[in-house]
């Protein structure tokens, strides 16, 4: 794909709006409705392209209101796929904490709307399983008009079983479930409530709970606190975590 292109057709593509190391984005005009569209390309490499087909089979089933809308994908020529999506204007949220911690009412804000978000895709059978501030935008640098973006590593619940094998750490170590850390195969909605509990902790105190010099030293980090904090209040899920 190039600036110029029109693909599948129907999106013509107006400018290059970033890439990086597993493709590009372009800004582009939809014909059939006159919207500006954010169109995705990738790196014709397995794994990325398993992942993209993930992010698009995974959009194509969700709408609503705080997550980032699906607007078309498939094949823009020569094997090359394509996922359309709306063009978001403002910043993420990872770029926002740069610049210092929220108020309470914002997090509150941030929250409510992002677990609404979450609520959506569980009740599907998504667990999106990559819940950082970077995949929370702020859709006209608004806390108000949160987004959630990039299932790339989404699992659908009871269908990813024989994809997901014990011990395949997927993630973002900062944000990471216990569970998640571990590698357990059967992750639900529970591990995306734990990382969104982690990202609003960072918005209030301007930093995330779990830090280290590494990135084993966050996972070890991470599942220590918690099974500390179990073991003070008795909890079910730290005698499963420790037997």
């Amino acid at each position: 794909m190039r600036v110029g292109d029109v693909v599948a057709g129907r999106f013509h593509l107006e400018a290059l709006a970033g890439s990086g190391g597993m493709g590009s984005v372009y800004r582009a005009r939809d014909r059939l409705s006159g919207r500006t569209v954010a169109v995705k390309s990738v790196l014709a490499e397995p794994q990325i392209l398993e992942r993209f087909q993930r992010e698009a089979a995974v959009l194509a089933e969700l709408s609503h209101p705080a997550i980032v809308e699906h607007v078309a994908h498939g094949d823009a020529g020569a094997g090359e796929p394509f996922l359309a999506m709306e063009w978001l204007e403002g910043e993420d949220l990872e770029a926002r904490l740069l610049r210092g911690k929220l108020l309470p009412a914002e997090v509150i804000t941030v929250g409510r709307i992002a677990a609404q978000a979450l609520a959506a895709a569980h009740a599907r059978g998504i667990v999106h399983r990559d819940i950082k501030p970077a995949n929370l935008f702020l859709a006209g640098g608004d806390v108000g008009a949160v987004k959630l973006v990039d299932f790339g590593i989404a699992r659908l619940l009871h269908h990813d079983a024989k994809k997901t094998h014990a011990g395949m750490i997927l993630g973002t170590p900062a944000y990471m479930s216990p569970e998640q850390a571990r590698g357990d195969v059967e992750l639900d909605a529970r591990s995306d409530v734990f990382s969104l509990g982690a990202v609003l902790y960072e918005c209030l105190w301007g930093a995330p709970p779990f830090e280290a010099e590494h990135v084993m030293g966050i996972l070890a980090s991470c599942c220590w606190r918690i099974r500390r904090g179990c073991a003070i209040s008795g909890s079910s899920w730290c005698r499963r975590s420790t037997s």
